[in-house]
């Protein structure tokens, strides 16, 4: 087992549930807070006294930099979307922008939304019969094949890679996205 510490903080998805044992069963130290957004807070960071390694997988929790300062090694998110949508709603956007492709993107965090430098990009084609749910069951499919993979570089003390794809300059936020699916559904009523 591995000796270093490790917090991972994700949505309370089955598939954060494997990324979860994956790391029980090869670090010591696993913290794990599962959020949902909508949900209070079950957890304070104030007082937390850090961490060797952070993972944030498929999660909406805000890591601040008053957290980020506590990561001895690496503070790394697994964004299930591809870099143009920084944010949420990239399921919806991409389906509705018409990509062939798809995929979760790996970076270190920072202190802005997905914006750290980039690690990998695991992309696949997106189905003619997509949906929002199968784009992001398929897509929670790769980042957790994407997540195992950068822990086992980890593991072995791999030099993690950077990726030469670059972050859209938009940030897609709750708000924007309730607002577009509001006029999307307006002209979808008005045919």
């Amino acid at each position: 087992m591995d000796p270093r510490s490790v917090l991972l903080i994700s949505d309370s998805s089955e598939w954060s549930g494997h990324a979860h044992d994956y790391l029980a069963n090869r670090f010591e130290s696993v913290q794990w807070y599962p959020w949902d957004y909508g949900n209070p807070h079950a957890r304070s960071f104030h007082d937390w006294p850090g961490t060797d390694l952070l993972f944030s997988f498929k999660s909406d929790f805000l890591i601040p930099e008053s957290m980020l300062t506590k990561v001895g090694e690496y503070a790394i998110n697994f964004h299930p979307s591809v870099p143009q949508y920084r944010g949420i709603g990239g399921y919806r956007y991409g389906l509705d922008d018409g990509l062939e492709e798809f995929g979760s993107t790996c970076h270190f965090i920072n202190n802005s939304i997905d914006a750290g430098t980039i690690i990998d990009v695991s992309r696949f084609r997106i189905h003619n019969d997509e949906t929002e749910t199968s784009l992001a069951s398929r897509t929670a499919a790769v980042a957790l094949a994407q997540f195992y993979s950068l822990v086992d570089d980890i593991l072995t003390h791999k030099r993690l890679p950077q990726s030469d794809e670059r972050w859209g300059t938009e940030l897609y936020t709750r708000k924007r996205l309730a607002e577009y699916k509001s006029r999307s559904s307006a002209r979808a009523s008005a045919h």
